[in-house]
């Protein structure tokens, strides 16, 4: 591979994405049984698509399937400003323009946030001769205007003309001079226009509000409230709209900017965009906007309606209700070792799983049976448990958590137990020079049913003991749950041979597993140590 060519796939990481099976809305149930038939193919556009890291997705306890942002239906909780953290009501965010009615303004150099203060004249100096005497009072205590200022870059509005008559109640007059713009007030009489012409051509329902709420009376009204309609008048002709203002071109615009030698004054993208009404090309033509309102918003699952995401309420708040994520839900990978993969040469990499829930879980690990192009992949542990999750592994010392967890049976394949998480050994052996090599992994788990644990205690001992009359199986399938997920696995690129380097196998930082009767990384060392 050429010097240019490994310069180009340098920014390829490591990464380990999670596939979500997203139920779309357009696909019938046959094609939907044709995709799961079919294998898995990393090499698909669709994979771009379909696979997240697992920081973006969720999980869906009723479903108990993973949940992208793709398949997540998003309904508004609250309106509320991210300077002064104000809820606004839903009724009134229309009337004003989804920006905060406070004194919450966004410079237009910085974007940072404007602080309003009272404008001064210089004052005298004292004079020699009563030294003690009270200053005169400054403008702005005999009612002077007040400006915005930018404590960031030092801009403010008295350099366009901007003052303000009170220092309260400053979005107000702000919107006065929107609302006076030309394209404004053109919006707005196109709306009236056309307000009459789409009131007589919507279908009304002939069944109340109160009723709509009955199960089963939406679709009782969507099917027959059209006969109602049907008899109303209808008005296909629309009436010649005549606009009312009209905007000046600026026609000397390009010879402006021609002409300007400080290319400071000519307006950024990110300066424009801010400002949508004219969108001006030179900055002494830039206004404060009052800042953009934020939202709070409950996520659901499209399948069942279940809640995945609800945060609270309040705007002073950042917990949540209902938070399902797939990080508190489904083991955790991660690329914990990661050599350079040379060609034709057997690699040993790290995979370290981590286990969120708080109950052991056995996972199994499958890989495709076609062939893989790019090399070949050979799972030394593919059958191995995890402890449950502890939060007190977090505060104890690594070494004190090493030697807690780490066992001391010959395990093959098993690089490391620590803590909630466990290491294992993967092999790969590339056999093409590809800019980035990756393969499928089928990641089976097992844990513990919790769904019946609001039973009763009788009912639990009646259910357990006609089962181990039948069959004792049967238990252990009601106590158990697995799920599956595919996830793809990208290493980076394949590279050559370098010269001067021989041998068949590249292994991360310790070779040997845990467990194994070689010696480990430390004994491994001071072994070697003690015989120089």
């Amino acid at each position: 591979m050429s010097s240019s060519s490994q310069t180009e796939i340098r920014h390829i990481r490591p990464y380990v994405h999670y596939q979500c099976s997203c139920p779309d809305v357009n696909k019938s149930s046959v094609s939907l049984e044709l995709e799961k038939e079919e294998s898995f193919n990393v090499n698909s556009p669709r994979i771009q698509f379909s696979t997240f890291s697992i920081s973006k997705l969720y999980f869906c306890n009723d479903c108990h399937q993973i949940r992208c942002p793709r398949c997540v239906q998003e309904e508004i909780v609250s309106y509320y400003c991210p300077n002064c953290l104000f809820e606004v009501p839903t009724a009134s965010v229309k009337s004003e323009r989804n920006r905060c009615a406070r004194n919450c303004f966004q410079c237009p150099i910085c974007q940072n946030t404007l602080s309003v203060l009272p404008s001064s004249e210089p004052q005298p100096p004292p004079s020699p001769i009563s030294p003690t005497t009270v200053p005169a009072p400054t403008v702005s205590a005999t009612g002077a205007p007040y400006y915005l200022s930018c404590g960031v870059c030092r801009w403010d509005s008295q350099e366009i003309g901007m003052t303000f008559e009170k220092a309260t109640g400053l979005a107000l007059q702000l919107q006065r001079t929107e609302d006076e713009r030309p394209d404004v007030k053109e919006f707005d009489h196109l709306k009236d226009h056309f307000e009459k012409h789409m009131r007589l051509n919507t279908p009304s329902t002939a069944l109340p509000s109160s009723l709509l709420s009955i199960p089963g009376m939406s679709s009782f009204s969507s099917r027959y409230g059209g006969m109602v309609s049907n008899n109303q008048q209808k008005s296909d002709d629309i009436v010649p709209y005549d606009a009312v203002a009209k905007v000046e071109i600026e026609s000397g615009l390009v010879d402006d900017l021609v002409q300007l030698k400080d290319v400071n004054q000519i307006t950024t993208v990110t300066q424009r965009i801010n400002q949508l009404s004219d969108q001006p090309y030179k900055v002494e033509r830039l206004q404060p906007q009052r800042i953009h309102l934020r939202t709070k918003r409950v996520k659901r699952c499209r399948s069942c309606r279940h809640i995945l995401i609800k945060p609270e309420q309040k705007a002073q708040s950042t917990k949540f209700k209902i938070k399902l994520v797939a990080l508190n839900n489904i083991p955790k990978i991660t690329i914990a070792s990661l050599p350079k993969l040379i060609l034709n040469q057997r690699t040993q990499i790290v995979l370290k799983f981590s286990n969120p829930l708080d109950e052991e879980i056995s996972v199994d690990l499958t890989l495709q049976d076609e062939i893989n192009e790019c090399g070949k992949v050979n799972i030394l542990a593919p059958r191995f448990n995890i402890t449950p999750y502890d939060g007190l592994w977090e505060y104890e010392e690594q070494d004190l958590v090493a030697s807690k967890s780490r066992t001391a049976s010959n395990s093959i394949g098993i690089y490391e137990r620590r803590g909630d998480s466990t290491s294992i050994i993967v092999e790969i052996t590339p056999l093409a020079e590809v800019e980035e090599f990756k393969f499928p992994l089928l990641v089976t788990y097992t844990s513990k049913n919790n769904e019946n644990d609001g039973a009763t205690t009788e009912e639990k001992t009646n259910e357990t003991s006609s089962s181990k009359a039948t069959s004792g199986d049967s238990v252990a399938d009601e106590s158990t749950r697995t799920l599956s997920f595919w996830t793809v696995l990208g290493l980076g690129p394949v590279i050559k041979t370098p010269s001067g380097i021989t041998g068949t196998m590249v292994t991360g930082p310790r070779s040997e597993p845990s467990g194994s009767k070689g010696p480990t990384s430390r004994g491994s060392s001071s072994g070697n140590s003690n015989r120089k």
